[in-house]
């Protein structure tokens, strides 16, 4: 399974292939991912919240990943978009929203 970062923000898929992209986050500071498909034909199969921690462990501030696994449609040649951004819901119009995009092409 191809797994999308903040640093490898592209990939090609097979039809029906899943891919993952997985997000840095922190839910102690009040930022939240919003993720968005923008464009193409892809299925969320799951979302799931990971602490960096030892288990049973938690720290205020502590290092997360949020892992997000798709499956990709079945048309080649098609691009898939998907729009993640990280900001606090409560402040309309973040100026520290952090945006990003992943582009997914099935071959």
């Amino acid at each position: 399974m191809k797994t999308l970062t903040k640093a490898f923000n592209t990939a090609t898929v097979e039809k029906g292939e899943r891919f993952r992209i997985e997000l840095e986050a922190d839910s102690t500071t009040g930022y939240l991912w919003d993720i968005r498909l923008k464009a193409g034909a892809a299925s969320l199969i799951s979302q799931e919240y990971k602490h960096q921690e030892e288990p049973g462990e938690f720290v205020c501030g502590g290092q997360a990943i949020e892992e997000l696994v798709y499956q990709a449609g079945q048309q080649s040649g098609q691009t898939i978009e998907i729009e993640a951004t990280y900001s606090r819901p409560f402040v309309p119009n973040d100026p520290t929203a952090d945006k990003r995009l992943f582009r997914i092409t099935i071959a």
